[in-house]
């Protein structure tokens, strides 16, 4: 697809990408384990500022794997629901991508065992996209490309199991950070509307979150390993996600809801013409004063990290498979921007039509033995 420039901002024009073709068959999400309450999950390390704490972030309860369990886990399981409700076969299916940052290993990638799993084709198409916060906005993109060109039906998984490298100390990452994994079925469709997208990228804020150890740059060595103890009274290694909380949160309070209010205007959509409004869930106050920049009313926007807590880029699909069927029960409208900001650091924005009739749906991860 040809990017369109638009030049309604004489310095900084932006690359609007646009699909067509194609509707969304529906999006499960799969849970992990636990749900926990973050009032008594973050009551030792916080004390008496814990009540603070939810106020400020407006995160109430977290979902958490139990250890060993994989995103690719939580994602087939979520896969193999999609495609029995959709009564999708295997053979339909030409491509599958992953979006995780927290892949079962770090090659291969997951994406062909998710082939194997699900038992597609040895013709499907299948790679990984790691982008972390953003990441679901990358897929959406390159899921839609792909299943318009192979005139195939694609599936997107994506989701992590962050917690694998979060300190339970660390009081910038444990009270907010959670586990998900999706799946969302793309289908060619003659006649269904355009989506588009746009990106923004500022690799030079990257180390803002990051994983200091244990890429090609930085083996793991046993002092890694060790717990190193912060001023905040925070405890971390250098295998755990460190997060610059205000750096973070300056870049979606100032860059992110710049690039989308300008991706807005580029677009010629008013905030009366969306219906629906999915943020990638930082945190609840921090999307909220988002969606007041942006002059978007509360009520257009869809939530789940109150419940779930953030579950990095899978926050947005997770967010459409828990509201979206009772919204169009209500008879809701379909128009939907969604946006992930956060590690990279890197933006998606998108306006896509959601498809009132798929599927859209939770369910849970049992252990083997069906705990």
């Amino acid at each position: 697809m040809t990017p369109i420039r638009y030049s309604a901002d004489k310095e900084k024009a932006l690359d609007i990408l646009t699909t067509s073709g194609v509707t969304i068959g529906g999006i499960v999400a799969c849970l992990p384990q636990n749900i926990l309450d973050n009032r008594t999950a973050c009551a030792e390390l916080y004390g008496d500022g814990v009540e603070t704490l939810i106020k400020a972030t407006g995160i109430e309860g977290r979902a958490i794997v139990d250890r060993g369990t994989t995103a690719l886990d939580l994602c087939t399981v979520a896969a193999h629901e999609l495609l029995q409700e959709t009564g999708t076969s295997p053979e339909e299916i030409g491509a599958v991508i992953c979006v995780t940052f927290t892949p079962e290993h770090i090659m291969p990638a997951d994406a062909p065992a998710a082939q194997a799993r699900l038992g597609l084709p040895n013709e499907c198409m299948a790679f990984d996209v790691n982008m972390a916060c953003s990441g679901y906005g990358y897929g959406m993109y390159l899921a839609s490309t792909i299943c318009k060109q192979l005139g195939k039906k694609v599936l997107l998984l994506d989701g992590d199991a962050q917690t694998a490298y979060v300190s339970q100390r660390d009081k910038a990452t444990m009270p907010v950070m959670g586990d998900v994994g999706t799946a969302t079925l793309l289908e060619p469709r003659d006649g269904a509307a355009s989506w588009n997208y746009s990106f923004y990228t500022d690799g030079s804020k990257r180390e803002a979150l990051y994983i200091p150890a244990g890429g090609s740059k930085r083996r793991v060595t046993p002092d890694d390993i060790q717990p190193k103890a912060y001023d905040d009274g925070s405890e971390r290694s250098d295998i755990d996600i460190y997060m610059d909380g205000f750096g973070i949160f300056k870049f979606v309070a100032v860059t992110a809801s710049r690039f989308i209010k300008s991706y807005m205007a580029e677009r010629e959509i008013a905030p009366e013409d969306i219906d629906i409004f999915v943020p990638h869930q930082a945190n609840i106050y921090m999307i909220s004063q988002l969606a007041k920049k942006l002059g978007i009313p509360e009520e257009k926007m869809w939530k789940s990290g109150d419940v779930y807590g953030n579950p990095a880029s899978a926050s947005v699909p997770l967010t459409i498979a828990a509201n979206a069927r009772e919204w169009f029960s209500a008879g809701g409208g379909v128009h939907t921007l969604f946006a992930g900001f956060g590690g990279g650091l890197s933006i998606s924005v998108a306006d896509v039509d959601l498809n009132a009739d798929g599927y859209y749906g939770l369910v849970r991860y049992e252990n083997e033995d069906g705990e």
